[in-house]
């Protein structure tokens, strides 16, 4: 006996659905209700990783001089940072677990002579041969050019907001009520404009380069942040680097607390407002 094949012209072709993004569809009340929970906790994870960043970032911009633009450049590093994260996938967990070890490694090892950017240069350089030299599978690390755009330069209007409005209010703004206010927006923005970078990316042509080169050059980033993470925290505790670094990140450690619960509550926020509004999920990007 012979089995017939499923073929264009047979009813389950013609019964076939397309599928639907998150969305798109009617959603009922119960099931609004679960996703918006479910999407203000994502983006709730999200902000409690982009307030640390951001914070040391703004400490470290502050004390080099950078001004009112030390908002701008620190929310918009965090904002790439986080958007590559996100958008990276199984790479970024592979390279953030690189950099977490170079940087542990590095500061047992050198202790009072691992400096900030030495533990961040061997972190980068580390995963980067890692992403030359090991292939990855090319999903993980699609549309990444298009998604740091998105982030770099959500993150640059949420902080030239803050640098203009900021000489502007009578006291300086607290940090639970900055990271609270970045990460919404941030967050939003991104969410409404990623499809339209990945797009202006590819008129770039910035994803036919090859893979293996795009994989390094995110691997790099990511340990290198994870790294740079890793001396914020210990360093005060070895009383290394008595620089900018490090007063930085002393500062870092008497902020994170406020800026850690603003970056839960604006990105809850920015996850519920999203899914009020119907926003894509983009996870599918």
């Amino acid at each position: 006996m012979v089995m017939s094949t499923p073929s264009e012209t047979t009813s389950d072709f013609a019964n076939a659905r397309p599928y639907e993004r998150l969305g798109a569809a009617p959603i009922r009340t119960g099931s609004f209700a679960r996703l918006a929970f479910l999407r203000a906790i994502v983006w709730s994870l999200i902000g409690l990783i982009y307030a640390p960043l951001f914070t040391g970032l703004l400490e470290l911009m502050t004390g080099l001089g950078m001004g009112p633009y030390a908002y701008m450049l620190a929310a918009g590093l965090a904002g790439g940072a986080g958007a590559v994260l996100y958008g990276a996938r199984e790479l970024a967990l592979i390279s953030t677990g690189i950099g977490a070890a170079a940087g542990v490694a590095v500061l047992i090892l050198l202790s009072d002579q691992a400096g900030l950017a030495n533990v961040v240069l061997v972190a980068s350089v580390l995963a980067a041969a890692v992403g030359l030299t090991v292939s990855f599978p090319r999903r993980c690390s699609r549309h990444v050019p298009g998604k740091l755009m998105a982030g770099l330069m959500s993150g640059i209007f949420g902080g030239a907001v803050l640098a203009i409005v900021g000489p502007l209010h009578p006291a300086p703004f607290s940090t639970f009520a900055v990271l609270a206010f970045l990460v919404s927006v941030n967050g939003i923005l991104y969410v409404g404009s990623v499809e339209w970078w990945i797009a202006v990316s590819r008129r770039m042509k910035l994803e036919s380069r090859p893979c293996y080169i795009i994989e390094s050059v995110i691997m790099a980033i990511l340990a290198g942040i994870a790294a740079g993470s890793v001396w914020m925290v210990a360093a005060p505790l070895l009383g290394t680097d008595a620089g900018v670094s490090q007063l930085a990140s002393i500062t870092m450690h008497y902020e994170i607390q406020n800026a850690v619960l603003g970056g839960l509550l604006g990105g809850a926020l920015g996850g519920f407002l999203l899914e009020i509004f119907r926003f894509s999920w983009v996870h599918e990007l």
